[in-house]
């Protein structure tokens, strides 16, 4: 089933505002497409094109209002938002400022408080010159920071969100469980991509709009670029990290491959690395931080030798994009939930230069956490 009912949406809005009556908002101004696209139900690529800011007002005592260019009346009408004012667009001199802030007076016209997507991993999808315009000219208005409260709500996922992120996570398994079938050496990075692309979308996923790609003698240096034309010789080990949609919703993990006779050095470190991931997995139940989750990776990687992680993190949160709040970081301490769903990732730089890296996505369940990754072999999957 595409899209959600406008109970859903409802009930967004019913948690948005308990939210902001507590950190004392009247409204919410959303601007970035993730967020658009949370409280309103707009599917759509055309956030694309750069030219056109979009924005939604949500508040207490109000329906939600959304201010969009001409472009985008129709389809806005097919959401349940009832309330669409627009401007003609492009319009350089004026790109929405004027009708948005008549908006914003119209809803309340004396001193109030607003909160905007200026925090942490959120951005304004606006010129910042039109951001400071509006602020000039609304002085007696204060615009803050609202990503709190907005992570809040989208770390908890509902059942409904939860259904679709399940499911592109089984189309990706499926296809990552059966790509040994087609491998051999002698293929391309690239080519090897593209079977696993095509197979996804046969299986009825919408697009990969992200598939880094990584292969080396016994392990890698990176895993964020996308696959190149280099050839899989032996000895390699291929790394294919996916980030594909179902409805808006990823999937994010990695698979690893060994082409031929890969050195015992990064079986080693591959069986250690899948006993890591395990332990985080293990740590992971409501209550738990996600501190103690990486504490419990790097317990095992310290103590076979872990000297670096360029990566940066072990996890992450995953939903409408394919990072999100919270990071699995020792300093992060982040309360898990019930309803969260976090990717579990650790990094094993275990030769100077030379990674191995596995990730699963689980799901915080009531008393622990339901894997929806087909796990990884707990041995490298040799081909030959």
């Amino acid at each position: 089933m595409r899209g959600f009912s406008t109970t859903e949406f409802e009930e967004r809005l019913r948690r948005a505002r308990l939210l902001m009556q507590e950190k004392k908002f009247e409204m919410l101004l959303i601007t970035s497409p993730h967020n658009f696209r949370y409280f309103t139900g707009l599917d759509s690529y055309f956030w694309e094109s750069p030219t056109r800011p979009w924005f939604l007002l949500l508040s207490l005592n109000h329906d939600p209002i959304t201010i969009v260019p001409s472009i985008g009346k129709t389809a806005l009408q097919k959401t349940w938002i009832k309330n669409v004012k627009t401007w003609q667009s492009p319009n350089h001199k004026d790109e929405g400022i004027t009708v948005l802030q008549d908006t914003i007076l119209s809803i309340q016209s004396n001193q109030c408080s607003i909160g905007c997507e200026i925090g942490m991993e959120s951005q304004l999808r606006m010129p910042v010159n039109d951001f400071q315009k509006l602020k000039t000219n609304l002085s007696d208005h204060s615009f803050v920071d609202a990503s709190p409260l907005i992570w809040k709500l989208r770390m908890i996922k509902s059942e409904n969100e939860i259904y679709k992120i399940k499911k592109i996570i089984s189309i990706a398994s499926n296809v990552f469980d059966e790509l040994p079938k087609d491998l051999q050496i002698g293929q391309s990075e690239i080519e090897i991509c593209n079977i696993m692309k095509k197979k996804m979308l046969d299986l009825g996923a919408d697009h990969t709009l992200y598939m880094s790609c990584a292969s080396g003698p016994g392990g890698y240096d990176q895993i964020i670029c996308d696959p190149t034309e280099k050839k899989l010789q032996d000895g390699d080990i291929l790394i294919i990290d996916t980030g594909t949609t179902l409805d808006g919703y990823f999937c994010d993990f990695d698979r690893n491959f060994g082409f031929g006779k890969i050195a015992d050095s990064a079986k080693i470190a591959y069986e250690i690395l899948w006993l890591a991931a395990e332990a985080g997995m293990n740590s992971a139940k409501p209550g738990a931080t996600c501190a103690d989750v990486s504490n419990a990776m790097l317990s095992i990687l310290q103590k076979e030798g872990l000297s670096s992680n360029s990566v940066g993190r072990m996890g992450h949160g995953l939903g409408l994009q394919m990072t999100e709040p919270p990071s699995i970081m020792s300093n992060d301490n982040t309360v898990l939930e019930e309803n969260m769903v976090i990717a579990i990732e650790p990094c094993f730089e275990y030769a100077p230069g030379t990674m191995l890296v596995h990730e699963e996505n689980i799901l915080i369940t009531n008393n622990g956490y339901e894997r929806l990754t087909s796990r990884t072999p707990q041995t490298i999957p040799i081909i030959n």
